[in-house]
């Protein structure tokens, strides 16, 4: 549940960002800052699901 709401969270933000780019005269600036916030939104899921897997005992490194 609280993943489905960092990715709800993660699109209106990114979904702000690109409507805000649209409007700026550099494009690569706000596109970047847009694919960070997803690359970090994944960054934290596989986060969270190696530690649910380690309390689970399912994850070996």
């Amino acid at each position: 549940m609280k993943t489905f709401i960092y990715f709800i969270c993660t699109c209106f933000i990114s979904t702000g960002v690109y409507f805000a780019t649209l409007n700026s005269h550099h494009l690569v600036y706000g596109i970047t800052i847009a694919f960070a916030i997803w690359a970090w939104f994944f960054w934290g899921w596989d986060r969270r699901s190696r530690k649910a897997a380690d309390r689970r005992g399912k994850y070996r490194r």
